[in-house]
């Protein structure tokens, strides 16, 4: 019994482990089959989601292009056109009186009434402003008394002129003369500030590097003739010792070799006079030369002997203080001829002094020719180098209407202020013209004529060069074409095209820049200054361009006809 119990009971528990086998399998089975299930649900939603992401992307496109194609300015083509082109540095400024004269008292005259006022037209003699007669008589005495006085202290120094001796004044040796028999004293004097130069303490000098030298140290001193002389350190400053060496012999600005007591070269250099004295003259020509150089002299020794030469100083000094006065007597008898003041030339009254408010003041008319008139203007530190005088330029005055005047460039300062210059541009007057009205000035720097232009904003730059666009597809509202280019001359218009294009070639551009700042591959044109994809305007400067930088900010049309076509 109890072997058949055990026989049967195997048999019984591998029917189980079979069972429970087959329901292993089938729930591995569905939860394979659960799970393909799931990724099929997420990879069919991804794809989803990416075909509607896709579709959105694609119709955002389109409406971008859409609005564009309704907000953006009009695509513009041009064709490249010959005419004359110009660049120039531009400014403005107020316009000023030019070559003004100004009616004063004289010292010691009192004005009662000024008849001018502001604006009027005046002709040369004309009587301007009314005096006091008594304090004109008073004045006349005055200057009368002063000539006479003048004249006696003249006759007093009749005989004197300037010496025809001119002597050393000091004891020294003489190391150079630079006067010349027959020249003048006052070329030589203008040429080498000294007559001749004098050595007073005994001493030539040289200096040289110090090295390991010392205050008092003995050297030997080589002269370019190979003798020697013997010398001492004088002083050392820094790095730089002083020999000191007699000055008899050697020479100004000879070269000359210093060597150490242990016969080594130490430095060398060119020698100097240690202490000297100028001698100096102002009038007369050099007859004759009573030294020589290397000479010992005393201080009443003859160095140069003078003829042609003048009346003194003084003598000079009071013959032209009694002219001035002479001068001033003859404006008192003018005033009291015609009862005051007059006009010394014809135009009109620019500035009238008001006595009630300053009875002191002298000044009391200011007259203009009106002839010219002058207006100045600030250049920036990068075109002030480009300006000339005589240049050229184009002003106008909106005050008086649209007409270009032509001025000249006749002064420029190229002292700085805060990086700024000025220049004075100078105009004919014309009617109308006033001072203190605003005139904007083109000073024209230099021109190309027969050109190859194009509008400026059909020009586009990258790091390497410039190019322009000589295609465009409406459909599409992209440009194509590309061509690259090399730019010339250049105004805030215009631009020279000296290769890449030949006249008749179209280019195509738009006036506003893009809402990417950029012309990407949707087409939309760089117009305006730097912006987010690097675009930037024209630049010329450099060897890119060909030319220097300069202020366009006023240039106008070229001459010659440009086209403006639109699509």
């Amino acid at each position: 019994m109890n072997n058949q119990n055990q026989d049967v009971l195997p048999q019984g528990g591998n029917a189980e482990q079979k069972k429970d086998e087959a329901l292993f399998d089938a729930l591995s089975k569905s939860k394979k089959q659960r799970r393909r299930k799931t990724i099929r649900r997420v990879v069919l939603a991804a794809v989803i989601v990416i075909v509607i992401l896709t579709a959105a992307v694609l119709v955002l496109r389109r409406r971008v292009r859409e609005q564009f194609a309704m907000t953006n300015t009009e695509v513009i083509s041009a064709a490249a056109e010959r005419g004359t082109i110009s660049t120039v540095v531009s400014g403005s400024g107020t316009l000023e009186n030019v070559d003004t004269e100004i009616v004063s008292l004289p010292e010691g005259v009192e004005a009662t009434e000024i008849l001018a006022s502001f604006g009027d037209t005046v002709s040369q003699g004309d009587l301007l402003v009314t005096v006091d007669m008594a304090t004109v008589r008073t004045a006349m005495s005055q200057l009368q008394e002063e000539i006479d006085q003048l004249d006696d202290e003249i006759t007093a120094a009749e005989g004197d002129h300037v010496s025809s001796y001119i002597s050393a004044g000091v004891s020294g040796r003489v190391k150079a003369i630079y006067a010349q028999e027959g020249t003048a004293v006052a070329d030589t004097m203008a040429e080498h500030g000294a007559l001749a130069v004098l050595s007073l303490d005994g001493y030539m000098a040289v200096e040289i590097p110090a090295g390991d030298l010392e205050e008092g140290d003995g050297v030997t001193v080589v002269r370019q003739d190979g003798t020697t002389v013997e010398g001492n350190v004088e002083s050392l400053a820094g790095e730089t010792a002083t020999i000191l060496l007699t000055d008899d012999g050697p020479t100004l600005d000879e070269g000359v070799t210093v060597q150490s007591e242990s016969g080594e070269e130490v430095g060398q250099g060119k020698l100097y006079i240690h202490n000297p004295l100028f001698v100096t003259g102002y009038a007369g020509t050099v007859n004759g030369i009573s030294v020589q150089e290397n000479q010992k002299v005393s201080a009443s020794s003859t160095v140069f002997t003078l003829t042609d030469t003048s009346t003194s100083a003084n003598y000079d000094a009071l013959l032209q203080t009694r002219k001035e006065c002479q001068e001033e007597l003859l404006e008192l008898l003018q005033i009291q001829r015609y009862g005051g003041l007059t006009a010394p030339i014809s135009g009109s009254v620019s500035a009238v002094a008001d006595l009630e408010e300053d009875a002191e003041v002298t000044d009391l008319v200011t007259l203009a020719p009106d002839v010219s008139m002058s207006v100045t203007i600030s250049v920036d530190e990068g075109d002030i180098l480009s300006l000339a005088l005589d240049q050229t330029a184009d002003v106008t005055v909106s005050s008086i209407g649209d007409e270009v005047l032509e001025g000249v460039v006749t002064e420029i300062d190229k002292t700085a202020s805060d990086g700024t210059y000025t220049a004075v541009i100078t105009l004919d007057k014309v009617e109308g013209m006033l001072a203190g009205m605003t005139a904007n000035v083109d000073v024209r720097i230099e021109g190309v004529d027969d050109a190859v232009l194009i509008p400026a904003e059909a020009l586009h730059q990258t790091s390497t060069g410039y190019y322009v666009y000589t295609t465009y597809d409406e459909d599409t509202q992209e440009f194509g074409g590309k061509v690259d280019v090399v730019p010339g001359l250049s105004n805030s218009n215009y631009v020279e095209i000296k290769s890449g294009l030949a006249e008749g070639d179209v280019v195509y551009y738009s006036e506003e820049p893009s809402f990417f700042g950029g012309r990407g591959e949707m087409g939309f044109a760089v117009v305006a200054g730097d912006n987010a994809s690097g675009g930037k305007r024209p630049d010329f400067s450099g060897e890119a361009g060909g030319m220097p930088a300069m202020d366009f900010s006023s240039g106008g049309r070229p001459s010659g006809n440009m086209p403006g076509g639109r699509e």
